[in-house]
């Protein structure tokens, strides 16, 4: 049944149509009037004046139109107005209001009262059925020629003979081959839909309809070029049959589910991945299920049978072991099958790998909060071609049919009823350390990609090992507790020797990497923190806390008083003797983000003026960089991978900020190190301010990330260049989810917008125009759920990037949106504006100094319509 249209409601149009066929088809009569206004002479005058006098040059249509108009009767300009109604009914990717727009326009010429409240100018009956493609309105004025000289044809026949066509779809075919340009234009199908809808689809392109019976039946794209419109129709109609056969069901059509996916240019698959509750609780789903609710998406690597499965197939999730059970998610695949540590924490302590992707899931269902879901029982019916549905495995693919049964289902009952990348496998083994840098365009996920990453430099929940973990704890705490500390575990007094030699005092020691002087610092910090009643100490200066006395014999322990005073830091102390907790995670890496102001002292280190509560007052101290301190983390716990990530590599002064570990982060030159601290091999160089040797451990991995766009990879300092492998990370539309895991999105009118094919195009132009380093990355649309959501990213975020790629070339991110013709000629609806301005309309005559110059403009959000934004990639039909 070919007036079943899927996502769109036929009924209304398909009312307005027999309403036009009586009134203007069957008799002479009008659309919106009780007039005579379908008539030859109307057409005559028409043809006269728009086909025969066409008008070159710049201008809108409407104003060429109203031009060649401008001298005829008021009739025929109400008739004009009458015919573009016509012209309406079908394409779904004009607003309505637009529509009326237009309509009012012409009829308006006319100099009589528009009638607004016309019942057939409502929106129900200006919504459309299907997109009719830009060719559609960039090639407007063939449409209405082609219109006009059918009207001519038609209303030049007896009255039999146009009722006989009238009430046969198949005489009407025959008679309309002789209509000129009956192969090419659109019309001609929405002209067959609207008179007989249960004999001719709602496709209007003719690069659609040849697709379609290339893919069902088997016609190579030559021998469909050869083909005629009727017979286009008639392999059309035998693939409904077959298909309606097949599917046992009449409510089919091609821009849905299941047979869009059959035809589509699109080289996806869809995968059936599973949950079993019972095994793996996701502690995350409420809120990851909240997300999905707000439009955006939540990202999860899910383990996966196949090694088939490829970046941008399509994801569904269904649920397992415990009831409800059944379709509850729906997503997009990241990446490329990668290996893991095992999801399942006792096989991965026995270090079992398991094989993952990554799915970006743009809705999750949670049928425990009542949500709606695709059930076992409805899974079952769909039977067509033997898909299992409840695998034991989780990520087989499901059969291409079964899988358009299953979009279908989820469509009608989940996204109506709710209507309001790959993995950088780095190489982590302990033998090399790793120096790699990410680069390529912006929004390609480079940032994304390090944020990801740092996922394997946290630890699984485990007792962690004892040394690494007090060497955190105590890096950043002052001497004075370290020491408070080591006298309340032991017992509350202890002579010096004692304190320097218990492991608080060593590894505080090894964490900032001192290894001198240790007995003077104990020493100092316990007069300094002296009780000033004491008897032995006869040091003056001392300052708050007063917690530390000693004896005649040497022997230091803490006051009563002092106790009492810091009571919650000998708590602390106590949970340091203990150990780490069990299953206390571990975070082993820093991120950075370079900038023109980046230094060396901010890196490594330096001096800096430092509060020191001690003396209450400003001490200037050598302090450790961020690289320095995370140097000291791996050096200590050397059985695991350290990691430090920088953002925006190449704004900074590379060769300052490094200094001398441009030689030390070599992979030949790293150090190792030993549990206590020794260096085992490898080299050190000496630091300028602190003086104190320094190595860069083997187990610390350096990544970067950088953005071409912002400065080429040419111009990196040169031996850093040569210490780092580099990786290029290139816009890749395949990544791009959309509202419906395929990368589209609906346009609001009931047509969609393809977001992966506008990136495609896009970049084409502008590698061609600039060059690839240049182009737009996939992650400006990963969150793209609506139009609305599109017309943002282009104004706020692409549109302001393309003014500083072209310097304020209009004219050229006009190419970039396919705004212009290659000869200047404007295509309509525009993205980016234009307007002629001439030398005479602003000075009041010609001038030899001044030439006409061409003004810009960014169309406002509510004026980007679907079809501006198709026609960066749709071809003319």
């Amino acid at each position: 049944m070919s007036r079943y249209c899927g996502d769109r409601d036929a009924a209304k149009i398909l009312e307005a149509a027999a309403h036009w066929k009586k009134n203007c088809l069957e008799k002479d009569g009008a659309v919106f009037q009780d007039a005579s206004l379908w008539h030859l002479t109307g057409f005559k005058d028409l043809e006269n004046r728009f086909i025969n006098h066409p008008i070159d040059g710049s201008g809108s249509f409407f104003e060429k139109f109203e031009t060649q108009l401008e001298a005829s009767e008021p009739i025929t300009k109400k008739l004009a107005a009458e015919m573009f109604w016509v012209m309406f009914l079908c394409p779904s990717n004009i607003t309505a209001s637009t529509k009326k727009e237009g309509i009012r326009k012409i009829w308006l010429w006319s100099e009589d009262t528009f009638p607004d409240a016309n019942t057939w100018l409502e929106d129900d009956f200006l919504a459309g059925v299907g997109s009719a493609g830009t060719g559609y309105n960039t090639n407007r004025w063939r449409e209405v020629a082609y219109f006009i000289r059918l009207m001519i044809a038609f209303k030049s026949l007896a009255q039999e003979q146009r009722a006989t066509l009238l009430g046969n779809g198949l005489k009407m075919v025959q008679w309309m081959e002789n209509i000129e340009e009956n192969e090419t234009r659109q019309f001609r199908h929405m002209f067959l839909f609207l008179l007989f809808p249960d004999q001719f689809e709602r496709i209007f392109g003719g690069s659609d309809r040849k697709k379609i019976i290339q893919s069902f039946k088997g016609i190579s794209a030559k021998n469909a070029n050869g083909l005629s419109a009727s017979e286009i129709d008639q392999y059309l109609a035998e693939i409904r049959e077959e298909q309606e056969k097949i599917y046992g069901q009449k409510d089919l059509d091609f821009y849905v589910p299941p047979l869009v996916g059959l035809w589509k240019d699109t080289p996806t698959k869809s995968w059936l991945f599973t949950w079993n509750p019972k095994f793996w609780p996701w502690e995350s789903l409420e809120q990851d299920r909240d997300i999905t609710h707000e439009g955006k998406s939540v990202t999860h690597r899910w383990s996966c049978a196949s090694k088939k499965i490829k970046e941008g197939d399509k994801a569904f999730l269904t649920r397992t072991g415990v009831p409800p059970k059944g379709i509850i998610a729906v997503g997009n695949i990241l990446t490329a099958p990668y290996e893991a540590l095992h999801w399942n924490k006792e096989k991965a302590d026995k270090n079992e790998i398991c094989q993952y992707v990554d799915v970006a899931f743009s809705r999750i269902q949670n049928p425990d909060l009542g949500d709606s879901f695709i059930s076992s029982e409805k899974l079952s019916a769909i039977d067509i071609d033997n898909q299992q549905w409840t695998p034991i495995g989780s990520g087989i693919e499901i059969k291409p049919r079964s899988a358009g049964m299953l979009e279908k289902i989820w469509k009608e009952e989940i996204e109506t009823a709710h209507s309001h990348k790959p993995e950088i496998q780095f190489n982590s083994g302990m033998e090399d350390a790793v120096n790699l840098i990410l680069y390529g365009p912006p929004g390609t996920g480079k940032t994304h990609e390090l944020t990801r990453k740092m996922d394997e430099y946290t630890s699984r929940p485990r007792v962690m090992n004892r040394d690494a973990w007090l060497t955190q704890e105590l890096m950043d705490v002052r001497w004075f507790e370290v020491i408070a500390a080591v006298l309340h575990v032991l017992g509350g007094k202890a002579k010096v020797g004692q304190i320097k030699d218990h492991e608080f005092i060593k590894l505080k020691a090894r964490a900032i990497g001192r290894s001198k002087n240790i007995s003077q610092t104990i020493w100092g910090t316990l007069q300094q923190h002296t009780s000033e009643s004491s008897e032995t100490v006869k040091i003056q200066r001392r300052w708050a806390p007063y917690v530390f006395d000693k004896t005649k014999g040497s022997v230091w322990f803490l006051t009563p008083e002092g106790k009492e005073e810091i009571s919650e830091l000998l708590e602390t102390a106590e949970s340091w003797q203990k150990g780490p907790a069990r299953e206390a995670p571990q975070k082993r890496y820093e991120f950075v983000t370079f900038h023109q102001a980046y230094s060396y002292e901010d890196f490594l280190e330096g001096i800096r003026p430092v509060q020191n509560q001690d003396i209450e007052g400003v001490d200037y101290q050598v302090v450790p960089g961020v690289f320095r301190k995370i140097a000291r983390q791996a050096k200590a716990d050397p059985e695991q991978r350290y990691a430090i990530f920088i953002d925006e590599i190449n704004r900074g002064n590379i060769a300052r900020i490094f200094g001398e570990l441009i030689t030390l982060i070599e992979p030949d030159k790293r150090a190792v190190y030993s549990e206590s601290g020794k260096k085992i091999s490898g080299m050190e160089a000496t630091l300028p301010y602190s003086g104190e040797s320094f190595g860069v451990p083997k187990n610390l991995d350096i990544f970067g990330a950088m953005n071409t766009a912002d400065r080429s990879i040419a111009l990196l300092d040169t031996a850093l260049r040569r210490r780092f492998a580099f990786q290029e990370l290139m816009p890749n539309s395949n990544l791009i989810s959309g509202s419906r895991g395929d990368g589209y999105v609906e346009d609001g009118s009931g047509g969609l917008i393809n977001l992966r094919a506008m990136l495609d195009a896009m970049n084409q132009r502008l590698a061609f125009l600039l060059n690839r380093d240049l182009t737009l990355g996939h992650a400006y649309f990963f969150e793209v759920r609506d139009f609305k959501g599109l017309r943002t990213i282009l104004l706020n975020q692409i549109i302001p990037l393309l003014q500083e790629y072209f310097y304020e070339d209009w004219h050229r991110i006009q190419l970039i949106f396919r705004d212009v013709t290659p000869f200047g000629e404007p295509l309509e609806p525009q993205i980016i504006c234009s307007e002629k301005i001439r030398v005479e309309d602003v000075l009041g005559g010609s001038h030899d100094d001044y030439d006409d110059m061409v003004s810009y403009r960014v169309a406002a959000m509510d004026d980007i319509t679907p079809d501006a934004v198709r026609k960066i990639y749709e071809e003319n039909s």
